[in-house]
């Protein structure tokens, strides 16, 4: 059986919130999941709806299948890293706590007896060239081409080199004394 996930890692939200809009979705169809969390008003609601969003882009994307075939099979929700925090209180003292944060994966199944066929992108010919080929023929291009059109057209200016190249303009405007 075909499955598609989508993962979400360190939401700022505990899992134990998390849950419980998971069970609620758990072994839905996607099109009345969507509508379900619509109307629970909960703060991880949008978030799993841009989660299962996700997923069902990924599955549109790999397979030939229609949006209304689609079912919550999974929905998993991990904790993740808590950020220890902590509380100033009375007397100086100050009192710890945890920001929690989870990791959600939902999977999602097809319903029994709809066919599925792999969507099978073009991939671009790729042609290979041997590397020292390719590198004399750039040197090759680079020096004699570029030199030639210069001389051609007459655009080498030949500059004195020396030392009155490093010399500073305004030497000569300084008071000797």
């Amino acid at each position: 059986m075909i499955e598609v996930k989508a993962k979400l890692k360190n939401v700022r939200i505990s899992a134990k919130k998390l849950r419980l809009v998971a069970d609620a979705i758990r072994g839905l169809e996607v099109v009345q999941v969507l509508d379900r969390l619509q109307v629970i008003f909960k703060k991880s609601s949008p978030i799993i709806s841009k989660l299962l969003q996700s997923a069902v882009a990924n599955a549109l994307d790999k397979y030939n299948i229609r949006k209304e075939d689609l079912l919550v099979k999974k929905i998993i929700v991990n904790e993740s890293k808590a950020l220890k925090r902590w509380r100033p209180v009375a007397f100086g003292r100050a009192h710890p706590f945890k920001k929690h944060s989870a990791h959600i994966e939902i999977v999602l199944g097809i319903k029994e007896g709809v066919r599925v066929t792999s969507k099978e992108k073009k991939k671009e010919e790729i042609e290979t060239v041997d590397l020292t080929e390719a590198k004399k023929r750039a040197k090759d291009k680079k020096g004699k081409d570029d030199l030639k059109d210069k001389v051609k057209d007459n655009k080498i200016d030949k500059k004195p080199v020396g030392p009155q190249e490093g010399k500073r303009k305004d030497s000569a405007r300084v008071k000797k004394g």
